[in-house]
């Protein structure tokens, strides 16, 4: 992160500029230069205003983790509080809200160290964390039942035993502990500074849906949520009675679907290489090329609803091409329909989701009689100023019936994480036959959902 100082300097150098840049117009209209310089200045303060905020509140979270380790570290009656996963038993009769508890998580996330395991934790790893146990309730619990260094020991010990490990003594208490703490039947809990719906690290590059999405996140089954349309609002005469704009509301419930991981390897690539440090990737990849998929075009039925499902079937919502199975260089008149066909409230935070074969498709076609064309008018994120996010799971062929494009306001879509990813062991992997393939199996499993909370908040572009 950027020094803030360095930052707010740069913020008023910025404003300074465009204090001359107006200045020395006056009453006229910008230039050419002067307008393209006016533009990139505009962006620039946009982002460096973005990323001041962002400073700012690492810099408050650094405090309360700071304060927090201070707490732990100090004496309180007459007690050392250093290891945060001292007396875990303490725990057990904590409210998940319970100050005392969150602070024991926060000092956790901060202290934990894994190198002697030959596992290094990423600083952004940390800071996602200790925002997931500040905002979602029941994570700071998690964090203190699979976030020790005995209980990343313990489950190296797991991974390297083929699920049969002989424990020490702390393994064995770490274990006990994380079974005492939490409501998981059944497999191995990832350790909390590995889990991939705990931390999401990276870019995401696979699966944008999840990256302009509303991401909630919880430790129930079912995520429950409410919609509120807009206020409505009225002129009145003196002394006349007024008219009730009461929004409408509404609920939506989204269940967290079983999505599963299986992974296999030789014999000699569990007893050889460092799995441990691998798998956490090696999770969050599938994971993430099954969920781009399934916030798309999933069914809804033991599976999240994608963005397609849960609109194909409004008739509103969607565009269809002038030539039924026909998108090419001259259906500008088409991609222009799609986008003055977005609903108002939802025109300005709309965003483009689409293979990379139609936006380019897009780029070549002329709008206006000027034969200007579009790939002139964006600048490769931006499609007449709206953002564009390429998915290779939105069909590229405009075979006629297919949904070619997305536009919309995908804070209306909702994706839902039960959090928590669980392993467990095949010994062995078998074939067709029942016969030994000299594998051993590792399957992953995680809850999630999705469905969209406002159809009229998307647009489709049908061929």
């Amino acid at each position: 992160m950027k020094n803030i100082e360095i930052l707010r300097a740069r913020a008023e150098e910025i404003e300074a500029e465009f204090r001359s840049i107006d200045s020395e117009a006056g009453e006229r209209s910008l230039n050419d230069e002067e307008q393209v310089r006016w533009d990139e200045l505009d962006a620039e303060l946009k982002q460096v205003r973005e990323d001041i905020a962002e400073g700012e509140a690492e810099a408050a979270r650094a405090a309360r983790v700071a304060e927090s380790r201070a707490k732990w570290g100090s004496l309180q009656v007459g007690v050392s509080r250093q290891d945060p996963f001292e007396n875990l038993e303490a725990v057990k009769r904590m409210s998940d809200d319970d100050p005392a508890l969150i602070d024991r998580a926060l000092s956790a996330v901060e202290k934990s160290e894994y190198r002697r395991l030959s596992y290094a934790v990423s600083d952004e790893a940390r800071e996602n964390a200790t925002r997931m146990i500040e905002r979602v309730p029941g994570v700071a619990r998690m964090a203190m039942a699979t976030g020790s260094p005995e209980y990343m020991s313990a489950f190296r010990s797991w991974v390297k035993a083929l699920g049969a490990p002989v424990y020490s003594a702390e393994e064995a208490a770490a274990v006990r502990a994380s079974l005492s703490l939490t409501s998981a039947n059944g497999g191995y809990a990832l350790p909390f500074l590995l889990d991939p719906t705990l931390i999401h690290t990276g870019a995401a590059t696979k699966n944008p849906v999840r990256m302009i999405a509303r991401v909630e996140s919880g430790t129930q089954d079912t995520w429950h949520g409410v919609t509120v349309s807009n206020v409505t609002t009225a002129w009145k005469a003196e002394g006349s009675a007024f008219t009730d704009g009461s929004p409408t509301t509404g609920g939506v419930t989204i269940d967290a679907a079983m999505l599963t991981a299986y992974v296999t390897g030789s014999f000699e690539i569990f007893q050889d290489s460092n799995l441990l440090a691998q798998l956490p990737g090696l999770i969050g990849e599938s994971i993430d090329y099954a969920e781009s998929a399934a916030f798309i075009s999933g069914s809804g039925s033991n599976a999240p609803k994608g963005v397609i499902t849960a609109v194909s079937g409004t008739a509103g919502s969607l565009v269809t091409v002038t030539t039924r199975g026909s998108f090419t260089s001259a259906s500008i008149a088409d991609t222009i329909a799609l986008v003055n066909a977005l609903a108002t409230r939802y025109e300005d935070s709309a965003s483009w989701v689409l293979n990379k074969a139609i936006y380019r498709t897009i780029e070549q076609q002329m709008v206006g009689t000027g034969a200007v064309k579009a790939i002139e008018m964006t600048n490769g994120k931006e499609l007449f100023d709206l953002p564009v996010y390429r998915s290779s799971t939105m069909v590229s062929a405009t075979t006629s019936g297919n949904h070619i494009a997305v536009l919309g306001d995908f804070s209306q879509y909702i994706v839902y994480d039960r959090l928590g990813v669980n392993v467990e062991f095949i010994p062995n992997v078998v074939d067709g036959s029942g016969v030994p393939t000299g594998q051993r199996g590792l399957v992953a499993y995680k809850r999630v959902g999705g469905d969209v909370s406002d159809v009229d908040a998307f647009r489709l572009l049908k061929a």
